[in-house]
């Protein structure tokens, strides 16, 4: 138990604000640093706790005393001032839900061994409420491949010849019969030919769910760079108030400690608020609502050749009919000559259709806390995720 003498005078010290020739025993925040802004859920029955090092002092403990947002004063566990560099937890009443938003205190007293004592107070301003919950939903990406097609064409001519009647000439001989050659109009018909089938792939989506468990990772903190400035305050609980009340009344303690919620709303203003905490991200768990998109990628080209047909037309004109004078001509004779055909084939691209599943695997991660992981990243002032 610290002597008398050694926690006047820390309390004087803490009363007055004022700093003295003291050891070199500092106190740092780890999880709560000074000046800082922090999230606390409320749906957590846990204990408020808070991790200090200390560099410098002395083999002691150390008091802690947790002062809520209404300036009440509650003694926490107690802490170990050495060794340096160390991890020191202390667990106080105050579960977190009962926390509400506000300013917050710690203060650390100790007599500090056989150096000077210390007071030493940590002001930080906490958001309280219910964890939020942001639900992903994964995108499933499918890719198919569109080959292009390029056409050109072939031209080739058809000639359509026209016979005119023959002339007819005179001249003498002997009977002849004159003979007139008819070619009926020629017959076309039609054919249609695919030069080249394209197959066409349509999608449809499968997807399949894989659940992945992983073992929640503590995320440490980082030593600030500046120990915790000096105490304001005088306790209202533990070992030093019990000195401080024979010192002074209630009511100028209560006046204080109205006082002290006051001025330390006042530095607090001054400190920028971080930004509202950011809510537990769980993965939609049904499938059906997962949205699809197509990526498309251009695959080698296709030449597609198409021949058409330019028809032109010809006169013929035939050898004259000799018909010989002096003589009897005979009736003339008409010659139908076989009919022409032709056949003329109509070019198309043939398009086939087929449907592919596409497959997908989508891992649905949740994450599982030890308690001995928890315990440790709480001992370690540390952050799960």
């Amino acid at each position: 138990m610290p002597s008398t003498s050694s926690l006047v005078k820390a309390l004087g010290l803490a009363a007055m604000g004022v700093r003295t020739v003291r050891a070199d025993c500092q106190s740092y925040g780890m999880d709560f640093q000074q000046g800082g802004s922090y999230f606390q859920n409320t749906n957590s029955n846990d204990p408020f706790t808070f991790v200090s090092q200390f560099d410098g002092c002395n083999p002691d403990t150390c008091y802690n005393v947790f002062v809520d947002n209404e300036g009440a004063q509650t003694l926490c566990s107690d802490t170990k001032l050495t060794p340096d560099d160390t991890n020191q937890l202390s667990t106080c009443p105050e579960l977190k839900s009962q926390m509400k938003s506000g300013n917050y205190s710690l203060v650390l007293f100790s007599n500090n061994g056989n150096g000077d004592p210390i007071a030493f107070q940590r002001d930080f301003y906490v958001s309280a409420g219910p964890q939020s919950t942001s639900t992903f939903t994964p995108t499933i990406v499918v890719t198919s491949t569109a080959t292009p097609i390029i056409n050109t064409t072939s031209t080739v001519t058809d000639t359509v010849n026209t016979t005119i009647p023959a002339v007819t000439v005179t001249s003498p001989s002997a009977t002849i019969t004159p003979t007139t050659t008819v070619t009926p109009s020629r017959v076309t018909s039609t054919t249609t030919k695919a030069i080249l089938t394209v197959k066409i792939n349509t999608f449809s989506v499968s997807v399949a769910k894989e659940t992945k468990t992983v073992t929640a990772t503590c995320k440490l903190p980082t030593k600030p760079s500046h120990h915790d400035p000096w105490a304001k305050l005088k306790p209202t609980v533990g070992p030093f108030a019990a000195i401080m009340q024979s010192k002074y009344r209630r009511d100028v303690l209560e006046h204080e400690r109205e006082q002290f919620v006051k001025e330390r709303a006042k530095r607090m203003a001054l400190v920028a608020r971080a930004p509202d905490p950011q809510p537990l991200v769980v993965t939609d768990t049904n499938t059906s609502n997962y949205p699809t998109t197509t990526t498309t990628t251009t695959g080698t080209p296709i030449t597609a050749t198409v021949t058409t047909e330019v028809t032109t037309t010809s006169t013929v004109t035939p050898s004259p009919v000799t018909v010989l004078n002096g003589k009897t001509t005979a009736a003339r004779v008409t010659v139908t000559a076989p009919t022409p055909t032709k056949t003329v084939t109509r070019y198309t691209i043939a398009r086939t259709t087929s449907t592919a599943v596409f497959t997908t695997t989508v891992i649905i991660q949740s994450t599982t806390t030890p308690s001995a992981v928890a315990s440790s990243c709480s001992k370690a002032g540390g952050t799960l995720g």
